[in-house]
């Protein structure tokens, strides 16, 4: 835990030029509540600029989002609000989206964190089979990325499947199975506050009460705790567009977005198959090649269904995760933009992980070894795939299609490094990144050296040999299998033929990358006596950077020969 809360809390990715309506739509809200009383945000909009992601109507302008986060970050924004008016200032808006994510997203999905270590390891045999998952999770999956910026989709997941844990309990007359039915509720109907989606998941965890709640007093109680969530949702959307019950997404601001969900119901116009495969395949954005442990969720969803003990939790797992899946590839808008991996699928991740433990703890029992050289590398591969992203830049272009090679080996080549703790100190680029590096050994190591074997009749010789420390063959084994599963990751296939839009996608990144002048290409631009040898090595870093005009620019300071190899370089000849 100690080692996630350091992953969680050291990077800053914060890129203010890209104006992310994901978050700021959200925290415009939060302003403006603190700020003025109102879900107007007018107020807000006038004083830090123009932001998409929000309805007009009657004049005004709301967030089209649920308002479940906006709501978490009001302590955060009020402190930031409190401390600017002791000082006599107005509201910084960098250090009131610091506060808001701190206790909108960061802390509340922390938390859940918390509960969900023991409950993944009293389903399992094995601890390293249980803290790979559960790390998969927190550090290796986009619920990493979404729970670092001010955003909903894992505060969706935490909420959803913190009702899943407190339904899964024995229901009781007790007081605790008395709170646990009220949370319970709570948490089911503030899936669909945190994420309008997520209503599928939400009905899902009403169908499960319905069966683990046996009395009336019990599912009252469920009732009661649902609708607070609710009532906030309706609050909102009356206060906004004069109707409980209708959300903004009709009256968007955007014509491209309003078109979008205007199709069908609420932009669920047909089944795409497209999306359906891409949302879990595709090695650009998929589910399980970014979190390829979670790739044991297709048997073990299978494994939740037929198992007697909990079937009923299994079956509300089962048709939460489906169902979304099958909601997200009806919506017209299924890609949901700028990225990391599917955004819209967040909220299931911690039901399919459930699911993949439940497979890999029965193959484990039959050959535990491999089991764990597998948990230990898909986890491994998880971390890169999806967590560099999320601590570098949680929010990718759609022209990347091989995130790793096209983007971010090429920012660590470039030093680019987001915002950290250490920018504090005045530290910057890769030496700001290796704190990072040592929380991912440290990660992989406590994994892999974690004591655990099977409880099965076996020879006393052959479990001594077992309990012995097998963190080598660990990660020897691991390393075989992250090696083959972040091979597909590492192709470009479409490189030479898309190399004009990946250039561009590169050279927005990179010239407008927070915190700025930090990195390689930006140091030598502000030598103003640079060497033959050194402009000859800034335009080769440009290039590799995609930023074209740049190196036009620096042309004349090059000798001849090498302004045609360059020339024919940027035609592509």
């Amino acid at each position: 835990m100690a080692l996630v809360m350091a992953a969680y809390f050291y990077p800053y990715p914060y890129h203010p030029p890209i104006n992310n309506p994901n978050e700021n739509s959200r925290f415009y809200m939060t302003s403006a509540i603190v700020e003025e009383g109102t879900y107007c945000i007018d107020g807000p909009r006038k004083r830090w600029g123009w932001v998409n992601d929000a309805a007009r109507y009657k004049g005004k302008h709301f967030s089209v989002k649920g308002p479940a986060t906006s709501l978490l970050g009001l302590p955060g924004y009020a402190i930031a609000w409190a401390w600017a008016g002791i000082q006599g200032q107005r509201t910084d808006r960098d250090v009131a989206l610091w506060w808001c994510r701190l206790t909108g997203s960061l802390l509340p999905n922390l938390l859940f964190l918390w509960f969900f270590l023991p409950w993944l390891g009293r389903r399992t045999g094995s601890a390293l089979l249980r803290d790979a998952t559960w790390l998969t999770v927190a550090v290796g999956s986009l619920f990493y990325g979404y729970a670092l910026i001010f955003v909903s989709h894992s505060l969706a997941a935490a909420s959803g499947f913190a009702a899943l844990m407190l339904l899964s309990k024995t229901a009781g007359s007790a007081p605790k199975a008395r709170k646990d039915a009220f949370w319970a509720g709570f948490f089911a109907a503030g899936v669909t506050a945190a994420e309008y989606p997520g209503i599928v998941i939400t009905l899902a965890l009403c169908g499960l009460a319905l069966t683990r709640l046996g009395t009336f007093k019990q599912l009252a109680r469920f009732a009661a705790g649902a609708i607070i969530p609710t009532a906030a949702v309706m609050h909102m959307q009356w206060m906004s567009f004069d109707n409980p019950f209708t959300p903004g997404h009709l009256h968007m601001e955007s014509a491209a977005f309003r078109a979008y969900h205007e199709r069908g119901l609420f932009g669920a116009d047909a089944f795409h198959a497209d999306a359906a495969f891409q949302l879990l395949f595709s090695e650009g954005f998929g589910l399980f090649p970014l979190s390829p442990l979670l790739l044991f969720a297709l048997p073990g969803l299978a494994l939740l269904l037929m198992r007697r003990v909990d079937r009923s939790v299994g079956i509300a797992a089962v048709v939460a995760s489906v169902g979304l899946w099958l909601e997200c590839a009806f919506l017209s808008n299924w890609r949901g933009g700028w990225t990391i991996g599917p955004r819209y699928l967040a909220p299931l991740i911690p039901f399919v992980a459930w699911a993949a433990l439940t497979a890999m703890d029965a193959l484990w029992r039959m050959r535990p070894r491999l089991t764990e050289a597998i948990a230990v590398g898909a986890m491994a591969v998880g971390m890169l795939a999806s967590g560099l992203p999320s601590a570098w830049y949680p929010h990718l272009p759609e022209d990347f299609d091989r995130p790793l090679p096209q983007l971010f080996f090429r920012l660590l080549d470039g030093a680019f490094v987001p915002e950290t703790a250490a920018s504090l100190l005045g530290i910057h680029g890769l030496a700001a990144a290796f704190p990072l590096l040592l929380v991912a050994i440290g990660i992989v190591w406590v994994v892999a050296s974690t004591n655990s074997w099977p409880e099965l009749p076996m020879p006393t010789s052959r479990k001594l040999l077992m309990a012995g420390p097998l963190w080598t063959r660990r990660l020897g084994g691991g390393a075989l299998v992250a090696a083959v599963l972040v091979v597909p990751l590492l192709q470009d296939p479409t490189a030479a033929k898309r190399r004009i839009p990946l250039d561009r996608a590169r050279a927005f990144v990179m010239s407008h990358w927070s915190p700025r002048g930090h990195d390689r290409a930006a140091k030598l631009l502000a030598n103003g006596e640079r060497t033959p040898e050194q402009t000859d090595a800034l335009s080769r870093l440009l290039i590799d950077q995609g930023r074209r005009r740049e190196v036009r620019a620096l042309l004349p300071k090059l000798p001849a020969e090498r302004q045609s190899e360059i020339r024919a370089e940027l035609s592509g000849k």
